[in-house]
């Protein structure tokens, strides 16, 4: 018997916010730190509102209609280079039960794809040290590029 296929799409929030609702408490018990300070609380409303403003864009991964995995970006012009249309990933996440071979790859370039129909011109990942899955990013062409501090208050 052959393996259901998994089936990546661009979706529109309202299609695609019951399975985050679900995906994201896996996606967060497994990488978030500081998880006794820093509840889980996503703003819903907002990511519809960004979604309706054309800035946040969902791609889904779907394995018999089930959402199984994510990439959320946001796309907009650099606040430093208002002439380029820039990706900031906002998450990514594949359950754990399909990462194998190269579906988080495919999930990555089907988001590319449509992000260069756009006209963005620049993707910025970001990657935690904890949970680091840089050298996929390296192997798509992705070059390292900041680092990101933080500090709890």
């Amino acid at each position: 018997m052959s393996d259901v296929p998994i089936v990546f799409a661009q979706e529109p929030f309202a299609l695609i916010v019951a399975g985050l609702k679900t995906l994201t408490v896996r996606h967060w018990e497994e990488i978030a730190h500081n998880k006794e300070l820093i509840k889980l609380d996503p703003d819903w409303e907002k990511y519809q509102n960004l979604g309706d403003m054309g800035i946040a864009h969902f791609t889904s991964a779907r394995k018999n209609n089930e959402l199984v995995g994510y990439q959320i970006y946001f796309v907009m012009p650099h606040m430093h280079y208002k002439s380029s249309l820039t990706a900031i990933s906002d998450v990514l996440f594949l359950a754990p039960e399909v990462r194998k071979g190269r579906t988080g790859i495919k999930l990555i370039q089907f988001a590319e794809k449509n992000l260069k129909a756009i006209g963005v011109q620049r993707v910025l990942q970001n990657v935690k040290l904890s949970n680091d899955w840089g050298t996929i990013l390296e192997v798509l062409g992705y070059k390292p590029f900041e680092r990101i501090y933080a500090k709890l208050l």
